[in-house]
């Protein structure tokens, strides 16, 4: 699996995970906070993973051309 899917799937799962923390009332009112900040965590990091593949792709790294390759004679 690539890092899109990975942070595609943690935003899904943290997102799942966070709506049955709040829906659920038999939790005890000490677990909540850190599930929900644990969940929060795991969202952020899906989130970073889901942008990493736009920002560090090696196809778009092939097409790039530097700009000052001329002598100035020329």
């Amino acid at each position: 699996m690539n890092k899109r899917r990975i942070g595609v799937a943690l935003i899904i799962i943290s997102a799942i995970i966070g709506i049955i923390i709040v829906s659920l009332d038999s939790f005890p009112e000490k677990a909540i906070m850190p599930l929900l900040v644990i969940s929060g965590i795991v969202f952020v990091s899906g989130i970073v993973l889901l942008n990493y593949k736009a920002k560090h792709s090696k196809r778009d790294k092939g097409n790039f051309r530097r700009t000052n390759t001329r002598s100035w004679g020329v």
